[in-house]
């Protein structure tokens, strides 16, 4: 069940090796969440494989830290990098920007005026990268369209499999992936009915009405006159470049948020955890010895 993500990030870290076929670089972007306050920001770990064969087709523009790219791709590799003419300052308040197949067996709960679902979503990348993470899908309890949908399921099913559509990002506070849910649309699989008749469109069963044949052969073509553009107006073919400031809050950005340990694997606490019980329980067994 894979995940997709587009956003527009600042390249702040950049690292490459070489295998036999791939060049690959390791980046830690910096994606903005506040026009208003520079230093809310999160951090975005990326991974691109570029072919070694340059007459191989890729989407990966050459790119290095300073720049700002548009990227698409999944949660830890991305297929799609085009540099941008930007700078920090510049990059726009998106987010995250993604589209996932999760799966669920909740119903929906009302936490503080949001409607809110947990979904599991596997990711398969390589051995080393996690294997699956939890989206915690949320809209406001006032959007009757989504309200419509997410109160139904698991209404009469024990699972659902959805398409979630909207921003994500993660809280570093409860330790969350959060998306802002736009749409929702469930996954349903029925079995073919053979029974069921092919219905023809009436766009497609024209020429059996009454007249049509001759009205269509009789029809005189209309000449398309183009519009000459009116003195005086800019189009987009004769615009010049934009003018970029020069970037004012990247610094206070890093200062106020350091970079996270983005290597450290999510399973480490859960094993520390396991190790703390297990010693407990062998201390109380040897008590009770």
């Amino acid at each position: 069940m894979p995940a997709k993500l587009s956003t527009i990030c600042y390249v702040h870290m950049c690292t490459e090796r070489l295998t036999q076929e791939f060049t690959i670089k390791e980046v830690i972007g910096i994606i903005r969440l506040s026009n208003d306050d520079p230093t809310n920001i999160i951090y975005l770990k990326i991974k691109a494989f570029i072919p070694v064969n340059e007459t191989n087709n890729h989407y990966i523009e050459s790119f290095g830290p300073g720049n700002v790219v548009f990227l698409k791709g999944k949660f830890v590799t991305t297929t799609s990098i085009k540099v941008l003419n930007f700078e920090f300052d510049d990059i726009p308040v998106l987010g995250i920007n993604s589209v996932v197949i999760g799966i669920t067996s909740q119903t929906v709960k009302n936490v503080e005026n949001n409607l809110t679902l947990e979904f599991y979503v596997e990711e398969r990348v390589e051995d080393r990268e996690p294997p699956s993470f939890w989206v915690e899908a949320r809209h406001d309890i006032s959007n009757k369209y989504l309200s419509n949908k997410t109160n139904a399921i698991n209404q009469n099913s024990r699972s659902t499999t959805a398409v979630l559509i909207g921003t994500i990002t993660y809280e570093a506070t409860t330790g969350k992936h959060v998306m802002i849910l736009e749409d929702i649309s469930m996954i349903t699989s029925k079995e073919n009915d053979s029974t069921t008749q092919t219905i023809t469109p009436p766009w497609l069963s024209q020429s059996n009405i009454p007249g049509y044949a001759h009205a269509r052969a009789n029809r005189q073509p209309r000449g398309a006159t183009p519009k000459t553009p009116r003195k005086g107006r800019t189009t987009l073919s004769n615009m010049n470049a934009t003018s970029i400031p020069q970037n004012q809050n990247l610094s206070e950005a890093l200062e106020t948020n350091p970079i996270p340990n983005m290597s450290a694997p999510q399973t480490s606490q859960t094993s520390q955890n396991h190790e703390s019980e297990s010693s407990q329980s062998n201390q109380n067994q040897a008590h009770k010895n």
